[in-house]
């Protein structure tokens, strides 16, 4: 019996971002699975999973015919995930399995017919019986357990990175379970997963995975705890890891409610290594917190966060607005206090989302909470909060603070290699188209070819002699239609008109609303298209293109560099695009220069991708897979590239 595990990232709209998408529920299973007589368990590669478009994804899983294919499900990749397990079923026979923290018993959007078995809660003990009892697939659903030793058994395995059941990626944290379910009951929260009791992991699984790490040369941990501070022993733990991590090469990061901490635990978390904690202070509003089962003595929470810094520890500090009881005015008095007590150094701003499984789900109708009923089920009103209240909260975060906490795509339209053409990546030794370039017509045939191999996120450059309006919008709907939940940039080089991109999205199939529709309704006020990015680079003033998901760029391709007035004059615009023949060090003399005030001027993008790569690698390169943009090239193949995924 073979078994593949698949695990699909949050939608982003630049391609290369650290996904963050680390399979370890999968590895868990793995784990728990091992020793199976008969049974092949294995997970899709973690960098296809987290970068292939849909039906790339689609031939990977096929190309393995797996008897069973589980899915980790989370509200961002819901339904896609039910979308691809519906396409690969028309082509094999699989059963297929969901878990995850987005399989609720009250999750309705859930519920499909592809899926075979719904697994509630923790995964492992049911994944191993499903594997060894055939008569549980008749079920419909796991067994509904109640013993605690199902509770238990998956902690009780270790770590799967020790198991060696689970690779850690460069760049990316080690992730350790320290304990299972939470002792508190906040009412928008399913840490608890509707536990009764919770699973404590013993001291030596949590520190045979920092031994791990110290030996591979990890930085960073993350300790997977919704409440570290409610750990039984954690004095004695904290000790026995500021042993083991007395060179501090390692940094550790949690999550603890702030009000614990005193100047000792500080102190003891400093010796340990931790170096950041969220501490999720929500809002100020008695009522609202009164109504969340959330209640917090502001004066001991700001003595913990005050004990923190003094330790050199970094708090980040999570606001919701929206919340039931809460009001704009309240929302207001939580944000002045976190002004006035400078804890904005590491803050986080979101709307309340009603999710599956959570009191507040539960109780929406008599708290009177409307949300979206799609993923990620963000709050639209309640009696207190109305819809145009969850705009301005927004704004007001953002002008209190002056910051963006729901942020613009960043600019990356390079396109310019030493090999000229379409543009791949090595996705685990898979080549994926990532950017179409466009620059002469091209048959509709050789297009759907090349859809089946794209990346996610794609995109579709159209150069100035693809003027056709019928043929923009067939390769766009083609595209889209063999890949409807990858999210997509359009760009045109020196368009002769303004593109109409209503025009263009009508053509796309496109998932709508697509997850980003949801996620990213803050970016403009009206509801609307926020998965399609139109971007236009031109030298011509005249074209003005702004509005809803479209961005103006200057296309600089004069025989000079640009310079401080050049900047200014142009500060009006979205960015600049630099083409320029000159030589490639006389350019990277250019971003040596203008490194140190880089923040200051408006965006720079390099039409040559080494430049592009190299400058996104001084600016921005926390946030960027660099070594994954560095493998972008034409394929040196003995064929042409659409002959090659056939």
């Amino acid at each position: 019996m073979k078994v593949l595990l698949i695990q699909l990232p949050i939608p982003k709209l630049n391609f290369g971002l650290k996904t963050g998408n680390i399979p370890l529920g999968a590895a868990c299973l793995c784990q728990a699975g091992a020793g199976i007589p008969g049974c092949e368990i294995d997970i899709l590669s973690e960098t296809l999973a987290s970068h292939a478009g849909d039906e790339a994804l689609i031939r990977a899983v096929i190309e393995q015919t797996p008897d069973i294919l589980g899915f980790t499900v989370f509200s961002w990749n819901l339904e896609r995930s039910l979308y691809l397990a519906g396409k690969i079923k028309e082509k094999i026979r699989t059963r297929i399995i969901f878990g995850g923290p987005e399989i609720t018993p009250d999750n309705d959007t859930a519920r499909s017919p592809v899926v075979d078995i719904y697994v509630y809660g923790e995964g492992e003990a049911v994944f191993r019986e499903l594997l060894t009892q055939d008569t549980l697939w008749r079920k419909g659903s796991g067994p509904d357990l109640s013993d605690a030793s199902y509770f238990s058994f998956g902690l009780s395995l270790g770590s799967p990175y020790v198991s060696g059941h689970l690779s850690p990626l460069p760049g990316n944290p080690l992730l350790i379970e320290t304990q299972r379910g939470c002792p508190y009951r906040c009412g928008f929260c399913y840490y608890n997963k509707s536990r009764k009791t919770r699973s404590i992991a013993d001291d030596k699984i949590v520190l045979d995975g920092i031994a791990f790490a110290l030996e591979r040369g990890i930085d960073e941990i993350y300790l997977l705890d919704p409440s570290l501070n409610s750990r039984p022993g954690l004095p004695i733990l904290l000790e026995k890891i500021a042993e083991l991590n007395s060179s501090g090469k390692i940094s550790l990061i949690s999550e603890i409610r702030a009000e614990s901490v005193d100047e000792r635990m500080a102190g003891l978390f400093r010796k340990a290594g931790f170096k950041g904690f969220e501490v999720g202070l929500q809002s100020t509003n008695p009522r609202a917190l009164k109504k969340m089962n959330r209640p917090t003595n502001l004066k001991a929470f700001l003595s913990g966060v005050k004990a923190l810094q003094e330790a050199g520890i970094a708090p980040t500090v999570d606001l919701i607005f929206g919340l039931p009881g809460d009001t704009l005015e309240g929302f207001m008095k939580t944000l002045n206090f976190v002004y006035d007590h400078h804890l904005y150094d590491h803050l986080q701003v979101f709307p309340l989302l009603v999710l599956p499984g959570t009191a507040f789900r539960k109780k929406s109708r008599e708290l009177g909470l409307l949300y979206n009923p799609k993923p990620p089920y963000t709050l639209t009103s309640t009696p207190d909060f109305t819809s145009r209240d969850m705009l301005h909260a927004l704004d007001m975060a953002e002008e209190k603070f002056d910051t963006t906490f729901c942020t613009f795509p960043d600019l990356e339209i390079s396109f310019k290699s030493e090999k000229q053409g379409d543009l791949y990546i090595d996705l685990g030794g898979k080549p994926c188209l990532a950017k179409l370039i466009l620059n002469e017509l091209r048959s509709l045939r050789e297009i759907e070819i090349l859809a089946r191999n794209i990346t996610s996120p794609f995109q579709v450059f159209f150069g100035p002699d693809i003027t056709d309006k019928a043929y923009q919008k067939s390769v766009l709907s083609i595209m889209s239609k063999i890949n409807p939940h990858v999210p997509m940039e359009i760009i045109f080089i020196e368009p002769q008109n303004i593109p109409d991109t209503r025009d263009l999205l009508s053509a796309m199939e496109i998932q709508k609303p697509h997850f980003l529709d949801q996620d990213l309704r803050y970016l403009y006020p009206e509801p609307g298209n926020r998965a399609v990015q139109f971007t236009l680079i031109s030298k011509h003033p005249a074209l003005l293109f702004e509005g809803e998901m479209k961005r103006r760029v200057f296309l600089w391709d004069r025989p000079d560099l640009p310079g401080e007035s050049d900047f200014k004059a142009l500060s009006h615009l979205d960015g600049l695009f630099i083409n320029s023949s000159l030589p490639l060090d006389t350019q990277k003399k250019f971003q040596d220069e203008i490194l140190p005030f880089h923040d200051d001027i408006l965006s720079l993008n390099f039409a040559d991708i080494r430049l592009q790569i190299r400058w996104m690698q001084h600016t921005g390169s926390e946030k960027y897979d660099i070594p994954l943009l560095r493998g972008m090239s034409r394929p040196v193949w003995g064929v042409e590239p659409a002959e090659s995924v056939n």
